[in-house]
């Protein structure tokens, strides 16, 4: 009897750390931002000048800034980010 009691506790400890916990179930209800398609580019937000930096968008869905800058004022730029 005892040994089952032993096992039975044993058991319910091991899938008790197999469950996940509750700032685990947090994270997976934030929505996820939306990743953007390969190439594309676009500008973030302005300065006090007009310029805004430029960014390309990766393979792995994640924006990078480039090392240039868009002159916001003159209507030729990417889409805002």
């Amino acid at each position: 009897m005892m040994k089952k009691l032993v096992l039975a506790v044993a058991v319910a400890a091991v899938a008790v750390s197999f469950a996940p916990t509750l700032s685990h179930a947090k994270k997976m209800k934030k929505a996820k931002p939306a990743s953007c398609t390969v190439g594309t580019m676009c500008t973030g937000a302005a300065n006090a000048w007009g310029w805004a930096p430029v960014m390309s968008c990766g393979a792995d869905g994640k924006l990078y800034p480039w090392p240039a800058a868009c002159y916001v004022k003159s209507g030729l730029c990417a889409k805002a980010c």
